[in-house]
């Protein structure tokens, strides 16, 4: 029988070979794209720091 926590973890893990192998893949990546990657974050988390009332840093770099 299954437990409840093993369908809440299937549900969350999008990958379907899990974190270790997500994980080998990021390392995996060339260091542009992985900039790329940070870029997009600081672009997702800015509005949500502005309205905490801190300031964000977003690098403005062309990869």
């Amino acid at each position: 029988m299954e437990k409840p926590d093993d369908r809440l973890n299937r549900a969350v893990t999008p990958f379907p070979f899990g974190k270790p192998l997500h994980r080998e893949a990021l390392r995996k990546l060339p260091m542009p794209e992985k900039v790329r990657i940070v870029v997009a974050l600081q672009k997702i988390a800015a509005p949500i720091l502005r309205a905490r009332g801190e300031t964000p840093t977003v690098w403005d770099i062309e990869v």
